[in-house]
């Protein structure tokens, strides 16, 4: 595991108020994989916006950065944090 990589229960972030859905995607540097998990939220990500949720974002957060040892635990190298289109 690198230094970056976090180890990230995706079924608990779901269940965060305000997130939508998350998924995993798969980038390819030469003969490398880093693995993202995207966490779609259902409010602005501008944090100007009114409807900007800071408390999402913190336990988006604290989840991913959480011991979360259990088989629904996957090791990611980031998280992506978009808004539901």
């Amino acid at each position: 595991m690198k230094q970056t990589d976090v180890v990230i229960d995706r079924h608990h972030i779901e269940k965060i108020e305000g997130v939508s859905r998350t998924w995993f995607e798969w980038d390819i540097e030469g003969k490398n994989f880093t693995k993202s998990l995207v966490v779609e939220v259902d409010f602005d990500t501008d944090p100007n916006s009114p409807k900007f949720r800071q408390s999402a974002m913190d336990a988006i957060v604290d989840s991913a950065n959480g011991d979360l040892k259990n088989e629904n635990t996957m090791i990611v190298s980031r998280i992506r944090i978009v808004p539901k289109s």
